[in-house]
């Protein structure tokens, strides 16, 4: 057999080669695959433990700073100012907010923010830590009301009066006076509370303050109790002499009101929680009576009535029965002439 035969007979016998192509798991993923699952768990811890995002606007952004504005609650920081931005009209600030995560269940309609910042008001000083820390956002959160995300920041911070014992009031008054947020309110020359808000009520034309009056004192509110204001001092001469009343002389500087129950009426039962009373300008006229029913009479003078004015007290044999109320002054068409209409007010009890 010659060489090149058997050659060829060796190569026909020879195996065919197979080509299998690998499809396992290779090494080099697991860097990649790991850095997503890492990131994932990270992007997931990161959003579950961010807290409510919100917005308050106030009239403007004094002292506060974005990154750095703390929101403190009790002096504990729960969260910090994000952004600073104006309002669409230009009539304040919107400030964005990010709160722990603990306590979103307190951003509800009741909660309240206020800028903490040096204050001197109603003689007591607050806020002296912010000339060295700055400004920070103060918060009183509730859990009551629907959850909202957007507020409206209180110009003056609020007199602190959750979890104490006590009981507030509604005190009417005509005019606010010297009195304000923090103004004391003494019973027999004690300081047993406080001023803690006051507003307009429109329907009535008048101002609506309430006020705090600590445990055990405000036991003695009792449903007769009368409130005056004690910002100044009561000055009053008759045929008994000179009498002159003052309360302390906090309240003469920088006002406030105080209380008692006359000692000729019935005390009544303890007042309940938002009682409204009515604010007396002095201690002397919180001691008169009043009655329930009143009569009035319409007077004309044809004379000179020079002298009277609303307010003049109506006599009998020297005893005070009633008040003018209002003098007016008409031209009579029919007998060519002036009169005067005199509305008075008589008690007949």
């Amino acid at each position: 057999m010659s060489e090149e035969g058997s050659r060829a007979e060796t190569v026909d016998k020879a195996p065919t080669a197979q080509v299998q192509t690998k499809r396992g798991f290779s090494i080099i993923w697991v860097v990649p695959i790991l850095a997503l699952i890492i990131g994932g768990w990270l992007a997931y811890k990161a959003m579950s433990e961010k807290g409510p995002i919100l917005t308050i606007n106030f009239e403007n952004a004094e002292g506060l700073v974005a990154g750095k504005t703390k929101v403190k609650y009790k002096d504990v920081e729960i969260g910090v100012v994000s952004v600073i931005d104006l309002l669409d009209d230009l009539s304040g600030v919107a400030i964005t907010i990010e709160m722990h995560r603990e306590f979103k269940p307190y951003m509800t309609e009741n909660t309240s923010f206020w800028v903490v910042r040096a204050r001197v008001a109603a003689g007591e000083v607050s806020g002296l830590g912010t000339l060295l820390s700055g400004a920070y956002i103060g918060c009183s959160p509730s859990d009551e009301g629907q959850a909202v995300k957007h507020f409206v920041g209180l110009e003056k911070p609020p007199v602190m009066t959750v979890g104490l014992p006590g009981r507030h009031f509604i005190i009417q008054s005509e005019t606010l006076g010297s009195l304000d947020i923090g103004s004391t309110v003494q019973y027999r020359g004690i300081k047993v509370g406080q001023v803690v808000d006051y507003n307009f009520d429109e329907a009535a034309e008048s101002i609506l303050l309430k006020v705090f009056i600590n445990a055990p004192f405000h036991e003695k509110v009792r449903t007769r109790s009368r409130f005056w204001n004690a910002s100044g001092i009561d000055f009053t001469m008759d045929s008994s002499g000179i009498k002159m009343d003052t309360q302390s002389l906090v309240s003469i500087l920088l006002g406030g009101m105080a209380f008692d129950t006359p000692p000729d009426a019935p005390a009544g039962e303890q007042a309940e929680e938002s009682k409204t009373f009515q604010l007396y300008a002095s201690h002397e006229e919180s001691r008169e009576l009043t009655y329930d029913l009143r009569e009035y009479y319409l007077l004309y003078f044809n004379q000179r009535v020079r002298g009277l004015s609303p307010g003049a007290p109506v006599e009998i044999k020297g005893i005070q029965v009633g008040e003018v109320v209002s003098i007016e002054l008409q031209y009579d068409q029919e007998q060519l002439n002036f009169r005067i209409p005199v509305l008075v007010m008589l008690e007949p009890e």
